[in-house]
């Protein structure tokens, strides 16, 4: 078993992972995708009918908006579910387990709610550490008070390493989990932190490698093609109503084309990340002894 994630093979196979089989990450997605949103927009259009007539008059009206919150749990919980069955199925087509071009996919079987009970207690873990440490941090903080002009070197210390615990956890435990619960089909939180050990700053960066980049320039086009969105001029003197309401009659006149680059971005980071993660554990859990292979001979759709 090699001890060590080859970072620019991962880097590399996740990129060309992303872009050769985009329209098949995009096969694998699209109708989870749909049902989530016609769902979501139903119990939207159900149990708040008032936003529809707020869309049309264009005008922004907090009591409607506020009433989103009754639907938010169940629209996060749908997402999440969605979220993990798209993982489920394009992190298949990575390791090879679903080599043929793939135009529509949907299932509900039992790796994806394994995949959504494993990235769920994972978050959890997380959460849990990043409350344990953020309390440890504040004391530290309030304790430190009194020592003077080392007060704010102490502190950013504090919230360093804070946060270098909560990364730390975070990657050792969900960087390798989809590959894991998909390809040796267990729950693989123990197994995922095992595969971890020593890897946790490589994992980091492939991951900046992986989002970052495509982050920045799906920006700069939008920002190119569509400009920016245009100031809210005068905005100290606006109250939170009209604020909110200027931001909601500019964010309209962009809305759909922001919405299909954020599906165009997320289909392209999905691709890979998971492609990058099929390949560190190829290569960390010592399946094959070229990892790169089974990506690139998986025909693109």
């Amino acid at each position: 078993m090699s001890a060590r994630i080859p970072v620019d093979r991962a880097i590399a196979d996740g990129y060309r992972f992303g872009f050769r089989h985009f329209l098949a990450v995009l096969g694998i997605a699209w109708l989870p995708y749909l049902v989530f949103a016609v769902i979501a927009v139903g119990l939207v259009w159900l149990l708040v009918p008032g936003l529809s007539g707020m869309f049309a008059r264009q005008e922004f009206d907090v009591s409607v908006v506020m009433g989103l919150g009754r639907v938010a749990v169940l629209i996060a919980i749908l997402a999440f579910i969605t979220g993990a069955m798209v993982t489920v199925g394009v992190q298949r087509k990575a390791l090879g387990l679903h080599p043929r071009p793939v135009w529509v996919w949907f299932s509900l079987g039992m790796p994806v709610w394994r995949m959504a009970g494993a990235l769920f207690v994972g978050c959890i873990v997380v959460f849990l550490v990043a409350l344990v440490t953020g309390a440890v941090c504040f004391g530290i903080w309030l304790a430190v008070r009194s020592l003077g002009d080392a007060v704010w070197p102490l502190r950013i210390i504090d919230v360093v390493a804070g946060c270098v615990v909560v990364i730390y956890v975070a990657l050792r435990l969900l960087f390798f989990l989809p590959a894991v619960v998909v390809a040796e089909e267990t729950f693989g939180l123990e197994r995922a932190w095992t595969l971890g050990r020593g890897n946790v700053v490589r994992s980091f960066i492939v991951m900046v490698a992986a989002i970052v980049p495509i982050a920045i320039v799906f920006h700069l086009l939008f920002g190119a093609i569509f400009g920016s969105v245009p100031a809210l001029h005068g905005a100290s003197a606006l109250s939170l109503r009209e604020l909110a309401r200027a931001a909601f009659l500019q964010f309209g006149a962009v809305g759909p084309f922001a919405i299909l680059f954020q599906v165009l971005e997320r289909i392209l980071l999905a691709g890979v990340t998971n492609g990058a993660v099929a390949s560190a554990w190829r290569a960390r859990a010592g399946t094959h002894e070229q990892p790169a292979a089974p990506l690139a001979a998986s025909p693109a759709a």
